[in-house]
């Protein structure tokens, strides 16, 4: 009679188990990163009674969780990828943003208009008005070269502050893997079940596979390691390697910038390693910062540059007019060598350092127009760089000023199509990932709700096989009466 109840007794604690994890997944059905569980039942140990080998009820070994490693895995990496391109569309926008001419002419336009001015002066070298148009027209073309710079610069100090956010975060979400692991190594060493930690530990694995390539192993002892690849490990058990940034000076910066900062180990300050990170949110972040914003304010300071130089070279070689005063002899030299603009010594920075000379900042009769003193009507030097806008004076005289203008933000367009585009193919890859890992390891209610009636009549069955036991043992007590 007691084998019985013990059998009835096992069902029983059976099924009320499965009915807990049952309203344990329905309960969860919408957590993120939740992945059903179920009990883990097995056949009672055999007896052998009277030379006959019989059942001895269930067991329960414990709750399993639905698991996908490979899956898990392929989600990880899409995540990283969707982030990298995601964060470069992001940043190609802005890029793209300060180069918009909706709202007000582009540069290309207003060195258009700069050099027409020069071309109405030659037609009118002794018209003070058109003198003063000229310069107007200049102050606006060095205006624009100077937002642009500054503009520029501003996005990559944003991105350094970015960074310095990011690694804040980053040490934040491995402190949490490394309590994550010591939790589930506690709860496992006493029997415990620990698939809602494993889940977490998922979540935040997701999390940090948004900044960086992620891998995952057990080592010998059955640590769970985080590794970033290419960099090395992040989390080791219940240790944490901390990152760290720190700005450097413009000479030795990675984007010729004062302050742009590096990633390194906290505790290996002299190794740096942004370089190494060769996917997620840094990746794409210094990968703009260093070569999509650098080649954009390179591009920007040259065509300043050569602007400056250009017009520079023609108009110090024009002679100023001033009424009433003769141009000879020895005060010659007072009336010639006179730069428009204010000379820079190179191309670094010089869309930032782009200024009017003094000379013509202080006094209009110092644009020059003529090749020869004493000579109001001559008007060659006017001419002659108003011709400066269809010269082939950029790169490698293969371009002209308007040309390379346009080929560089013209090849911003370009990056910024294609990341859009690599953008929607890794949204998508992602999202159909998501969507099989949710087929393997996600909870449907319509089953579970199916199980659970399940199991409510194995429970009841049971409860039957205790009531038939206890009304079998009255009927032997009731003999005996």
């Amino acid at each position: 009679m007691t084998d019985i109840l013990s059998i009835g007794k096992s069902g029983l604690g059976a099924s009320k188990k499965s009915m807990e994890v049952a309203g344990h997944n329905v309960a969860n059905a919408n957590t993120e990163g939740y992945s059903r569980q179920r009990v883990k039942q097995t056949t009672g140990v055999p007896i052998t009674k009277d030379g006959l080998v019989m059942g001895s009820g269930a067991r329960v070994h414990g709750v399993e969780r639905i698991d996908a490693k490979h899956i898990e895995q392929r989600l990880v990496e899409a995540v990283t990828g969707h982030e990298y391109n995601r964060e470069r569309l992001d940043q190609l926008e802005q890029i793209e943003i300060i180069f918009n001419e909706t709202e007000s002419e582009g540069l290309n336009k207003i060195i258009n208009k700069f050099f027409n001015s020069f071309r109405e002066l030659a037609n009118q070298p002794e018209n003070e008005t058109m003198r003063s148009v000229v310069r107007d027209n200049a102050k606006l073309i060095i205006k624009d070269f100077n937002r642009i710079r500054s503009t520029l610069d501003d996005q990559a100090r944003g991105v350094d502050k970015r960074l310095e956010r990011e690694i804040v975060n980053i040490n934040q979400i491995s402190y949490h893997l490394a309590d994550l692991n010591k939790k589930i190594s506690n709860l496992e060493a006493l029997g415990g079940e620990s698939g809602d930690l494993r889940d977490q530990r998922d979540v935040a694995l997701k999390s940090l596979a948004e900044y960086f390539e992620v891998s995952t192993y057990h080592d010998n002892k059955n640590n769970f390691i985080v590794n970033a690849e290419g960099v090395g490990t992040i989390v080791c058990a219940t240790e944490v390697q901390e990152l760290a940034v720190r700005g450097q000076p413009a000479e030795t910066s990675s984007n010729g910038m004062s302050g742009a900062v590096e990633i390194y180990f906290k505790n290996r300050p002299s190794g740096f390693i942004s370089e190494k990170f060769a996917n997620g949110k840094l990746a794409s972040l210094l990968k703009v910062r260093n070569e999509d914003l650098r080649k954009m304010q390179t591009d920007i300071d040259q065509i300043a540059y050569t602007l400056t130089k250009g017009v520079n070279a023609i108009h110090s070689r024009g002679f100023i007019y001033k009424p009433g005063i003769s141009i000879e002899g020895e005060n010659a030299h007072e009336f010639t060598n006179i730069n428009f603009f204010k000379d820079v010594s190179s191309s670094e920075n010089a869309a930032s350092e782009m200024s009017l000379s003094d000379e013509v900042r202080n006094d209009l009769a110092n644009i020059a127009t003529a090749l020869a003193p004493n000579a109001p009507g001559d008007n060659r030097v006017a001419l002659a760089i108003s011709k400066l806008e269809n010269a082939k004076i950029m790169c490698n005289e293969t371009a002209t000023i308007e040309e390379q203008y346009l080929k560089s933000i013209g090849n911003v367009g370009v990056q910024t199509g294609k990341a859009r585009v690599d953008t929607e193919q890794s949204e998508g890859l992602l999202a159909q990932t998501r969507a099989i890992k949710e087929r393997i390891t996600g909870v449907s209610l319509d089953e579970e709700a199916a199980n659970m009636i399940k199991f409510q009549h194995a429970y009841e069955a049971s409860a039957r096989v205790l009531k038939a036991a206890d009304e079998m043992f009255q009927t032997v007590l009731g003999i005996k009466r």
